[in-house]
């Protein structure tokens, strides 16, 4: 890899970075600032989790404030994507990229990494540092600084790693199963502008809904279920912390032994599933898409 791409390359992320950081921190961190700010005028409605050891309970609520911080993340993620396919014609700042010069497809490869891998990845450490800091604050809400001393922080360590490793991989195999859906919307923004992302809603609810009724042939359906299950089981199965899987389903928080072989298998096998036909064909749909991409970029230049 020569000097001059990698210089062009990290120019690019910076950015991104630059452009959007604040805004990625602010969307990160709203809602735990808001639950510490909140939390010495109000009570904390844990239900059965009042009931749990103090470190339990400081570890499920560092998995929660990770998980939720790491969600909303997604949310904004998701609504910018479409629309960052015609910003740089937009602000007409292409001219300027292209003298670096970048090509079209450094331009891309970097826009998206930024906005997925890269701000996801950030969420999830945001997310478990914002756990920890809302795991004192709640702890010592429920019982003071006496339960302070019953948690065994160091034992937290260990698991809290082997999670974030977990969340982390998910998150990469994630983003490659929901790239088909993330890169047609963009596809469509680009060349449909403003009416892309509805004229693609449209489309596939009206296929979907014709093919059903009609023909009997809920394939749209099955697709789009598929992906999207396959993208929610490579972020993490919830199923491998479910003690009793009939109803009334309750989740049972283990111990460290248990966390570790539940990271390791459940890794294992999100792993297994990328030689899922779904997941090869929907690379192969995102693809394409990047090379439509690349194809506007060249044809509005």
């Amino acid at each position: 890899m020569s000097t001059h791409f990698q210089t062009r390359f990290k120019t690019l992320l910076q950015r991104e970075w630059m452009q959007h950081h604040m805004g990625w921190l602010i969307a990160m961190l709203i809602l735990p600032v808001i639950a510490l700010v909140a939390l010495p005028f109000g009570g904390v409605q844990l239900g059965e989790a009042r009931e749990l050891p103090a470190t339990e309970l400081a570890g499920a609520v560092i998995g929660l404030t990770t998980l939720a911080v790491w969600g909303i993340t997604l949310l904004m993620t998701g609504f910018s994507l479409p629309g960052l396919a015609r910003r740089d014609h937009q602000d007409r700042s292409i001219e300027f990229w292209l003298s670096l010069p970048a090509s079209h497809s450094e331009s891309l490869v970097a826009t998206l990494f930024m906005h997925t891998l890269f701000v996801l990845g950030l969420a999830l450490c945001v997310g478990m540092l914002s756990g920890l800091v809302m795991a004192l604050a709640i702890t010592l809400k429920l019982g003071g600084f006496g339960i302070w001393l019953q948690v065994s922080w160091f034992q937290l360590v260990l698991p809290a790693l082997a999670v974030l490793a977990r969340l982390a991989l998910g998150t990469v195999l994630f983003t490659l199963w929901m790239a088909p859906i993330f890169m047609v919307f963009m596809v469509a923004a680009a060349w449909l502008k403003r009416w892309g992302v509805p004229a693609v809603i449209t489309a596939v609810v009206a296929t979907g809904i014709t093919l059903k009724q009609v023909y009997g042939n809920p394939i749209v359906w099955t697709l789009l279920g598929e992906q999207v299950t396959g993208a929610g089981s490579a972020f993490f199965d919830s199923m491998h912390l479910i003690g009793d899987k009939n109803p009334p389903v309750q989740i049972e928080l283990k111990g460290v032994g248990d966390v570790l072989g539940w990271a390791a298998r459940d890794a294992t096998e999100a792993l297994a599933q990328i030689a899922s036909p779904h997941f090869i064909g929907g690379l192969v749909v995102a693809g394409i898409c990047f090379a439509l991409l690349v194809l506007h970029r060249r044809n509005s230049h």
